[in-house]
């Protein structure tokens, strides 16, 4: 949404248009801008729901912008805000399964990896709404682990059922992973990236779910899986949080036309380069560097590098 502020955007341009010339009227607007009045419309409502601008008597009316630009960096705030309290319930969570599992409530304990698939396929079988992911790396599974997966979830989404995905951000440093997840999200997957994922976790409807609290140190080993009752809840409440915080992964134009020096600035961004090392290496000045790279971000409808890099990387400009 911090593309409200660029020009390069319709949301830009309907805001810039709205401030500069004050109240106006949907149609004199578009007409002002050459867009089309559906557009100019939809993109009213948008800022309206976000309180940018305000209909009064039929025409809109954009709100000031340093209170427009004060409400997206708390928004911003907001999100980062919430990955941290969603991780720490995350082990507040996983602390009060170990104690539930060893008084023998409805709780399992998982240590080897083929079963945990086992109960992956069957999670999935048994779904008859949806299943929630959260999907972080290490992968540990075979080449033909993924690819029984991927048959699967293709014949369970082509019968109805949803999938709802949070990928870990390291999805895009193996092609086979991000090739899969490409073909995933074309059959009708429910795609979103986030920098950081602490946990591995899959829901089924809201039955079943299974957890993997510390995937990068100890595997599989203490594995839970849940079965009902409060944790399940609070564990449904954790992954939509993760879920709002995501990125969504849009179709992109993969023929989007970018200059070459475009590209280099993205692959740069991309890589963690800093401004001043994307100076010298492109021989232009940081105040040069510092404004194209806040235009690529709203051109890429980015508030951060990483969501720049997610969506470069879907529109095939990577």
């Amino acid at each position: 949404m911090l593309d409200v502020l660029s020009t390069d955007s319709d949301r830009g341009r309907v805001y810039r248009t709205l401030v500069e010339h004050g109240r106006c009227r949907p149609d004199r607007l578009a007409a002002r801008l050459t867009l089309p009045e559906n557009t100019v419309a939809a993109v009213l409502t948008e800022l309206g729901e976000h309180g940018i601008v305000v209909e009064v008597a039929g025409e809109w009316e954009a709100q000031p912008p340093g209170q427009v630009l004060a409400q997206l960096l708390r928004t911003e705030e907001i999100r980062r805000d919430g990955l941290w309290h969603a991780g720490a319930e995350l082990d507040r969570l996983y602390r009060t399964a170990r104690r539930e599992a060893r008084d023998g409530q409805e709780l399992q304990v998982v240590d080897d990896p083929l079963e945990l698939i086992s109960l992956t396929r069957q999670l999935q079988e048994r779904a008859g709404d949806q299943v929630r992911w959260l999907d972080r790396p290490p992968y540990r599974s075979s080449p033909r682990d993924f690819s029984d997966q991927e048959e699967l979830q293709t014949r369970r989404m082509a019968a109805g059922l949803r999938y709802r995905t949070v990928y870990h951000q390291a999805v895009y440093d193996d092609p086979a992973l991000f090739a899969s997840m490409t073909r995933m999200v074309e059959r009708g997957e429910d795609a979103r990236v986030l920098a950081e994922l602490p946990v591995k976790l899959t829901i089924g409807d809201d039955h079943t779910a299974l957890l993997v609290p510390n995937p990068e140190h100890a595997g599989v080993v203490g594995a839970l899986v849940v079965h009902s009752g409060g944790l399940l809840g609070a564990l449904i409440g954790v992954f939509e949080t993760f879920w709002t915080l995501g990125v969504p992964l849009t179709a992109g134009d993969a023929d989007e036309q970018l200059s070459k020096q475009d590209r280099q600035f993205i692959a740069l961004m991309a890589a963690g380069v800093t401004d001043e090392a994307i100076a010298r290496r492109l021989r232009l000045s940081r105040r040069t560097v510092v404004r194209r790279i806040a235009v690529l971000m709203d051109r890429l409808g980015a508030t951060t590098r990483f969501q720049a890099g997610v969506q470069a990387a879907r529109r095939g400009w990577l």
